[in-house]
């Protein structure tokens, strides 16, 4: 029996092509996700010209999927202004209907009205009551960053004028960067919100610092051997073969395309503010998760594109 370095690469391919064969039977038994679609949904407006972009992003839901929709006019208001945009607007959208901003800052009524109106979906500009072509990169807003923390309905967030909803259901990207209690749930929201013949993309991201660190300590423990990207692309995707599965699974189902795209680095997306690709973005939010909020956060600052987040909260 030979033992030698010809034995050895046979053994490694034979090990390859049943790892192969076993991730496939995976993928093949995977149960499909059941689908979760808008039935009512809250639009805020800030003043903004996000705003536009947010009242088309509601006609379309409500073209697609016949929701209900609340229109709140959430701006900080000077004092004595009593004007309301919620009653101007609601025409624009069929089936919508203005209600009643209460005191407070603008996340305390955002998080008030949806604590007295049942919606499963919130629209909301960002940066809030500010011109996205301004602000740009530099910041998401106080408003998102407190949503983000205290709010358990799932949130649209709306970016740049040329990123309509209705054009960037086509392809949609989900994006975890680590594994999530809520990434199920999220990959539902995906499917259901992508549109007829869709492109459904699995990113699996490591940013640069995460990737540095960790081929660093990799190459400590063992000298004179290099961590290439490809190798932790490898191992992200083996860490979410369940979700790559039942995404996968899911697509074919309903008739969609599916890819899986493990990307180590600065590199993933989303992209940067030059790109002009219409895409939906989505990203669960696992509870009380500080790091995995740093890293929602900052995807949706480098985002023109709109931001499903996904949120694991529990409501109180």
């Amino acid at each position: 029996m030979s033992t030698g370095p010809e034995s050895d690469d046979e053994l490694h391919r034979e090990v390859d092509a049943s790892m192969r064969m076993f991730e496939k039977s995976r993928v093949g038994q995977a149960a499909a996700i059941p689908l979760v679609k808008p039935s009512r949904v809250m639009l805020v407006l800030d003043g903004s010209p996000q705003d536009e972009t947010g009242i088309d992003a509601a006609a379309y839901l409500r073209e697609r999927f016949d929701t209900e929709t609340l229109i709140l006019d959430a701006r900080d208001k000077a004092e004595g202004d009593e004007t309301d945009l919620a009653p101007d607007r609601a025409p624009r959208v069929s089936g919508s209907r203005p209600i009643k901003r209460q005191e407070g800052d603008s996340y305390d009524s955002i998080l008030h009205a949806l604590s007295e109106h049942q919606v499963d979906l919130l629209i909301v500009p960002c940066p809030y009551g500010r011109s996205f072509e301004d602000v740009g990169t530099d910041s998401a807003g106080t408003v998102i960053d407190v949503l983000l923390s205290r709010c358990s309905t799932p949130i649209l967030v709306i970016r740049r004028d040329d990123q309509k909803l209705r054009e960037c259901v086509n392809e949609v990207s989900m994006i975890l960067g680590d594994e999530c209690d809520v990434e199920n749930r999220a990959a539902a929201w995906a499917f259901g919100l992508a549109g007829p013949s869709a492109s459904v993309i699995l990113n699996l991201v490591i940013e640069q610092e995460q990737f540095e660190n960790i081929r660093s300590i990799f190459e400590a423990m063992q000298p004179g051997m290099s961590f290439e990207p490809e190798h932790f692309s490898e191992a992200l995707t083996k860490t979410h073969m369940s979700i790559h599965a039942a995404m996968a699974k899911t697509a074919s189902t309903i008739g969609a395309s599916y890819s899986l795209r493990p990307i180590a680095g600065e590199i993933a997306p989303p992209n940067p503010l030059r790109e002009s690709n219409k895409m939906l973005l989505v990203m669960p939010l696992e509870v009380d998760d500080r790091f995995e909020q740093g890293f929602v956060q900052d995807r949706i600052r480098r985002s023109p594109h709109p931001v499903l987040i996904v949120t694991g909260h529990v409501p109180t």
